[in-house]
């Protein structure tokens, strides 16, 4: 293919964002649908055209910073691919939903050039060939991030900031510090091309280096207990920003334990796997109890999807075949499924100006389409059987089985609280009698606009949502058959390491030298 097609994913929202604050403030929505339209349409091309042979593909690669020996190399691979669509689709739909946020800012411009910027970093992040290239690409997603949540966000808007910038770049420092210390162990020039380091770096420094990077990965992904940042973000950003956080960021996250930990430093992954595995548990069971606890419905979906996000964070760790499939499938269901869910809470904020759940009940009476949607998407996040959640979270627990009996087993168990607090979620507002928001406390009625069924404008982007659940749900082999000889290279490396070496103090010890 001539058409530089993957550097066209990257730079076509950021340079559509820009154009954007040029134009009017009422064309500023229309223009950035059309920009990240155009961008799913990209991204949707490059998936029927790329073939499953376990080979990266679409490749592109420049002369960088030659004195270093730097270059600007794209590519993508079987698990990259899906992941450039799900980032462009859950863009497209973040910005559909997004007329609330535009319509009640004063700064709608800024808002749409920021998360298509956001894009730009995340897609770099997936698509990026070498070590140093995927930190610039990581390091750009801070800013557009932190400015989302700090201009747009709700009342603690400032803490919640502050507080992801913090963690962030706490993990990004050290990020640096371990492509700075993979630049100096790994000799013959490579520029750090993720294909020429795989079974290139010595095994007295993975460890290390591993850790330098598993910090930022962590952060992002958010593996307990450097997760605290993420409820408190989650809930402050305006639902549309928050579908980019929850639904798409944090699988940058995950992709980087994946792509450095599997491929690049596999004999550090060994060692380190039982200690990431019981504080992924840790953080499963944790999440999970506390969105139960939650009055506030993004605060509890907030939770939610930490709980989920570590599950996935297990079935990479359990580095074995199912593990990692499961674990790449459900990085997909959990971002379309996630994303449902944070818009519909945002739908019924922006109708009643509120997310207390303690003032819902009773509105499938008036809004039957949004109630059935809903229902979907609640079942999508249980793990209903048909519907997307099902095979990526049964390949995750199986794979964790067969890593670890025992956490398998503790990690299953957030089956009960889960079902407990979604239930209590969809029902506690659709069902049973009207709540406050419908009957206020001098007896009136809520008003039309209030009671209204979702818009078709609001539904459109949804349904593509609703389109994948039942899709992946019903044809559950169609992504796994396609990540397949991608992951069959990981575990490939993973097998030549047969013992998980000497304690990680121990290791710890005998490096101190690097």
């Amino acid at each position: 293919m001539n058409f530089p097609i993957l550097s066209a994913l990257i730079f076509l929202p950021a340079a559509g964002g820009l154009a954007g604050t040029l134009f009017p403030r009422g064309a500023a929505r229309l223009w950035a649908i059309g920009v990240s339209a155009i961008e799913l349409a990209l991204a949707v091309y490059a998936g029927f055209q790329f073939t499953a042979s376990g080979s990266v593909q679409f490749t592109e690669a420049q002369p960088w910073i030659p004195g270093l020996g730097l270059n600007y190399t794209l590519g993508a691979d079987g698990v990259s691919i899906f992941l450039i669509i799900l980032t462009a689709l859950l863009t497209f739909t973040a910005i559909a939903v997004s007329g609330e946020v535009s319509q009640n800012s004063d700064k709608p411009r800024l808002f749409y050039f920021l998360m298509l910027f956001l894009a730009t970093g995340i897609q770099g992040v997936f698509l990026a060939q070498n070590a140093f290239l995927f930190y610039v690409f990581w390091e750009i997603m801070l800013v557009p991030a932190y400015l989302l949540v700090g201009t747009f966000g709700g009342p603690r808007r400032t803490y919640a900031a502050i507080k992801f910038v913090l963690y962030t770049a706490v993990g990004s420092l050290l990020m640096l510090a371990g492509v700075i210390g993979l630049n100096a162990v790994v000799a013959g020039g490579t520029g750090m091309s993720f294909a020429q380091l795989a079974g290139h770096v010595p095994a007295n420094a993975q460890l290390l280096l591993f850790l330098a990077f598993a910090a930022a990965f962590a952060v992002k992904s958010p593996l307990f207990p450097f997760h605290s940042w993420a409820p408190d973000a989650y809930t402050e950003a305006p639902a549309p920003v928050t579908v980019m956080l929850a639904g798409i960021m944090s699988k940058t996250g995950v992709y980087g334990f994946l792509r450095f930990g599997a491929a690049i430093f596999p004999q550090a992954a060994k060692q380190a796997a039982p200690y990431i595995a019981v504080l992924a548990v840790i953080g499963i069971l944790y999440s999970a109890v506390q969105a139960l606890t939650q009055s506030d419905m993004k605060r509890l979906l907030a939770y939610s999807s930490v709980s989920h996000m570590n599950v996935i964070i297990l079935g990479i760790f359990a580095l074995n075949t199912f593990g990692l499939e499961g674990s790449v499938l459900q990085m997909l269901n959990h971002g379309v499924t996630t994303g449902a869910l944070f818009i519909i809470a945002g739908y019924i904020e922006s109708r009643f100006a509120t997310r207390s759940l303690r003032r819902f009940g009773g509105m499938a009476r008036h809004t039957p389409i949004l109630a059935t949607v809903f229902c979907i998407a609640a079942l999508s996040s249980l793990g209903l059987p048909g519907l997307n959640s099902f095979s990526g979270e049964f390949l995750t627990l199986l794979g964790a089985f067969q890593a670890n009996a025992v956490l398998g087993a503790l990690a299953t168990l957030v089956i009960i609280p889960a079902a407990w607090y979604m239930l209590q979620f969809f029902q506690g507002v659709m069902e049973g009698p009207e709540g406050e928001v419908f009957v206020q406390p001098n007896g009136t009625a809520a008003t039309r606009a209030q009671s209204a069924d979702i818009s078709f404008a609001a539904l459109l982007p949804m349904l593509l949502l609703i389109a994948l659940m039942l899709f992946i749900g019903l044809a559950p082999a169609f992504i796994p058959d396609r990540i397949g000889p991608t992951l069959t290279q990981f575990t490939a490396l993973l097998q030549q390491i047969h013992a998980s070496g000497p304690r990680i103090i121990q290791i710890l010890g005998r490096q101190s030298a690097l």
